[in-house]
């Protein structure tokens, strides 16, 4: 691994910096310590996540921040803001989310794609409000919240048929596995989910924002 071109391309050097890199790299001895000293700071990976979701759009962003984590070894299943560049976890990165005046963290969880959004505050859960706001900032992410965490993943589902309206602002649909309620009210939408729900397993809370419009899964 060319570790000087790599701390170039990734954003947190630039061309000048070559023989600076060389000199300071030879120093260290390990993998491990030459990605953590090239890795970028959060405030840098933070702006080129915020510049891609704004000129291509949430997908782009994500595969960037998963580039970058698979190549930096950045991933956690237990993310702290507290841990961002410690000794456990020197090329942790975090990227933030401000969810209605809240602030939270993003990181992803495996080189899969599964990634785990945080609140800053550790006692502090997700409720259904910003959970839908999650939905919102990265359309066709599935968001989905259990007791112990919260996951944005791409996730695809069979088919769904037998579409019913429930409301004038919901239906709901179905496949082998899962009943879909899919509303352009959240409030109506999740009024139909709770009714739903008392003949379904409740496991966790799925919701996707697709088209405009508000899915939540619910596993038969």
């Amino acid at each position: 691994m060319n570790y000087v071109e790599l701390a170039i391309e990734s954003g947190g050097f630039m061309a000048m910096d070559q023989v600076f890199l060389k000199n300071r790299l030879a120093t260290l001895t390990t993998d491990k310590e030459k990605l953590a000293y090239i890795m970028p700071p959060a405030s840098v990976i933070n702006a080129y996540f915020s510049e891609i979701y704004q000129k291509q759009g949430p997908d782009a962003a994500m595969a960037y921040f998963l580039s970058l984590s698979t190549t930096f070894e950045g991933f956690s299943e237990l993310p702290s803001f507290a841990l961002e560049g410690s000794t456990a976890a020197p090329t942790l990165r975090i990227i933030r989310l401000n969810l209605l005046g809240k602030s939270f963290g993003l990181v992803y969880k495996n080189i899969d794609g599964t990634a785990l959004v945080f609140s800053e505050l550790a006692a502090e859960k997700l409720n259904d409000t910003l959970l839908f706001e999650i939905a919102k900032l990265f359309p066709e992410y599935l968001v989905t919240a259990t007791d112990s965490n919260v996951t944005l993943a791409k996730v695809s589902f069979e088919a769904f048929s037998a579409e019913k309206e429930l409301t004038d602002l919901t239906r709901k649909s179905e496949n082998k596995t899962y009943t879909r309620v899919t509303t352009l009210n959240i409030a109506d939408g999740l009024a139909c989910y709770e009714v739903l729900l008392k003949n379904c397993e409740k496991t966790e809370k799925m919701i996707q924002f697709k088209h405009r419009e508000f899915n939540l899964y619910l596993r038969k």
